[in-house]
């Protein structure tokens, strides 16, 4: 199978870098409830103007320092064994560099990295032919699942709520792992032959 995997809240912890800088930068006090990061310009009440001047200052930063999440690297190897993994990124090609470095860093496996540049992953996803989606961002969630492809929702507290059909919460990388390689029936997927269950 060919598994799409996201990067930030999903491989990476980045909520409390980015939350630590944008509210040094925009001077304001918010807390991770009130992120979004889908839209800062409405949490941060900015302008996509101010948003790039920001990003200008701060975006190579925010793109080489967050640490992985818990078990990333991990779990990742080990689904790497028997799926190829796509990297789907709303990450701008200018940070590609530093998106390569990092994700070597810290041992992250993957066929294909897509910096989209954009938070439309669903093309990327239908023209990759992707079996699942690992994903934090539920917008996002939403459009690609009702164009076929399953995702699982990293929970995070910005994606609360009842979800819609072939979203399914994933609350660690061992739910990714446990759902992608041990129950992939969960999501209609098939099984992966010879695939170990070991968690």
């Amino acid at each position: 199978m060919r598994i799409g995997v996201d990067i930030d809240g999903v491989l990476a912890d980045s909520l409390s870098l980015w939350i630590r800088e944008l509210n040094r930068f925009f001077k304001k006090n918010k807390r991770i409830e009130e992120i979004r990061l889908f839209d800062i310009c409405r949490t941060y009440e900015v302008t996509p103007n101010e948003l790039s001047g920001f990003l200008a200052c701060r975006g190579s930063y925010l793109m080489s320092q967050p640490e992985p999440i818990a078990g990333a690297s991990h779990y990742l190897g080990k689904i790497k064994k028997h799926h190829d993994i796509y990297i789907v990124t709303a990450r701008d090609e200018r940070y590609g560099q530093e998106t390569r470095e990092w994700l070597d860093k810290f041992s992250l496996p993957y066929d294909e990295l897509l910096l989209l540049g954009s938070h439309e992953k669903k093309e990327a996803c239908l023209s990759r032919n992707l079996s699942v989606l690992v994903e934090d961002t539920l917008e996002i969630g939403v459009k690609v699942s009702a164009a076929g492809v399953p995702v699982l929702l990293m929970d995070a507290p910005y994606n609360q709520g009842v979800l819609p059909g072939q979203i399914y919460r994933a609350h660690s990388w061992v739910d990714v792992y446990r759902t992608i390689i041990v129950e992939p029936h969960l999501l209609n997927l098939p099984r992966s032959a010879g695939a170990a269950v070991d968690i």
